[in-house]
């Protein structure tokens, strides 16, 4: 394309006055959605700066989310500046039950969005043509390209040479048990974690140990503990919202757990598929230490979980080892889905639905606060699910079934307990599933009006 701007309208360093110019040329209709900017060095020769001078401008464009680049294809506008769409879901639920027990992506009209993305792509040959053929196993370069971008946005720098496109977090996660670990490697985790896990552990039947935790987590003296007396292979971690817990890992603390893993090689796996908006977000465990930590994430809390597109993140050692897993596994996650994928964040229609849920989230946040904030609950802002301890003289199994009569439905803590862990009286609630924040604010009052009485005595029969 023949367009270059004008940099004497804008003030600043050279590289924003650039994604300044871009900016305004998408607001007035010169640039439109598809058009192929300038090469690096076209765009610097005619405008007397340095090639570093257009990358840095075209990379804060892209932070904008005003552009995207393709490798090999060029730097393309990701269209006009939105207007704010609501994804708001109108219609109330059938259903009788309130179900709190999933941690879901906020029910959102998302049809119209695939709809446009299959009509795009379904027009264009050259894209079709690929997603019909055996491809490599670590999926299509634009599509680990769309990740690295996403990865971005969310504060994280990686290469596409190391990441893997899988069929979700959950397969990630197993990829990364089968292609590193054998039958009887003794793997450890926090005593509470996420029930996924243990079942892929249990499934390749590896040893787990439930190590001691407090809010932040895993506490480091009792892996250093551990690792002495167990020598265990990979630690598993979920460090930016603890599933069930909702607890946050501090950055002292993470280097503290890395800091252990060092000393008794260690291998760890971060999965890091909660929702969590990138002004919110940690350094990773990946980020501080990419030699020793493997980083699994998904699309499916931050999209659809539909789409079924993840990511594995690992250090240059272990790439192939994974990449034998998933070839002996599927050969490839569907590449169709990782195309749809790539196209929602080319286009700009991911972070359009990323921030609209962010927004719903820290609503139905205060909501629970309002709620069920004078009973000892745990939550962040952006959690899709709290933690609630329940009051004497409840019990977690009694409370659920009594609770799933009033056809509200939580999960408690002995669900997500490693092996032999003697599970606290708490329950799991999902404030992020409901159709509604009117239906999630009914179920959270039950809960309450239930929590305000003593368990009800269920009579039974005497047997003579």
């Amino acid at each position: 394309m023949n367009w270059f701007p004008d940099l004497a309208l804008f003030s600043g360093p050279k590289y924003k006055m650039l994604a300044d110019a871009i900016e305004a040329a998408i607001t007035d209709g010169t640039l439109s959605s598809g058009d192929r900017l300038p090469t690096h060095r076209g765009l610097a020769d005619q405008l007397g700066v340095t090639i570093g001078t257009v990358t840095r401008g075209y990379a804060e464009a892209e932070r904008r989310r005003l552009v995207h680049a393709r490798v090999g294809s060029g730097t393309f506008v990701m269209g006009k500046i939105w207007e704010k769409r609501d994804f708001s879901v109108k219609e109330q639920a059938d259903d009788q039950l309130i179900d709190l027990s999933l941690s879901l992506p906020v029910p959102a009209r998302r049809e119209q969005i695939l709809a446009n993305s299959l009509r795009i792509i379904s027009a264009d040959p050259n894209r079709l043509a690929p997603l019909l053929e055996y491809l490599p196993e670590t999926g299509l370069l634009a599509h680990r390209q769309a990740m690295v971008n996403w990865m971005r946005y969310h504060g994280m720098d990686v290469s596409a040479d190391n990441l893997l496109i899988t069929s979700g977090g959950q397969h990630a996660n197993m990829m990364t048990l089968q292609g590193v670990l054998k039958p009887g490697d003794i793997i450890v985790s926090e005593n509470l974690t996420y029930p996924g896990f243990i079942n892929a552990a249990r499934q390749w039947q590896l040893r787990h140990i439930g190590l001691e935790m407090d809010e932040q987590g895993l506490i480091p003296e009792v892996l250093e503990q551990c690792c002495q007396q167990q020598q265990p292979r990979l630690l598993y971690l979920t460090p930016n919202l603890q599933n069930p817990t909702a607890g946050v890992m501090g950055l002292e603390r993470r280097k503290a757990i890395l800091s252990v893993a060092a000393r008794h090689n260690l291998l760890i796996l971060e999965d890091d598929v909660q929702f969590i908006p990138p002004s919110q977000r940690l350094p990773s465990l990946f980020t501080l230490d990419s030699e020793r930590v493997i980083y699994t994430s998904s699309l499916s809390k931050h999209l659809a979980g539909g789409l079924r597109v993840g990511f594995v993140c690992t250090p240059p050692d272990l790439t192939m080892k994974l990449r034998q897993a998933i070839r002996n596994d599927c050969w490839i996650a569907p590449a169709l889905m990782s195309e749809v994928a790539m196209e929602w964040i080319d286009s700009g229609e991911a972070w359009q639905l990323v921030d609209w849920q962010w927004q719903e989230i820290q609503k139905r946040q205060k909501l629970l606060q309002s709620i069920l904030g004078h009973l000892e609950l745990t939550s962040q802002p952006y959690g899709f699910h709290a933690w609630l301890k329940l009051p004497e003289p409840w019990r977690a199994e009694t409370f659920v079934r009594q609770l799933e009569a009033k056809n509200v439905k939580v999960l408690q803590a002995e669900l997500f307990a490693v092996g032999s862990t003697a599970a606290p009286q708490a329950v799991r609630i999902c404030i992020s599933s409901p159709a509604s924040q009117e239906q999630l604010e009914q179920g959270l009052i039950i809960i309450k009006e239930m929590l305000a009485h003593e368990p009800a005595v269920i009579m039974r029969p005497m047997v003579l």
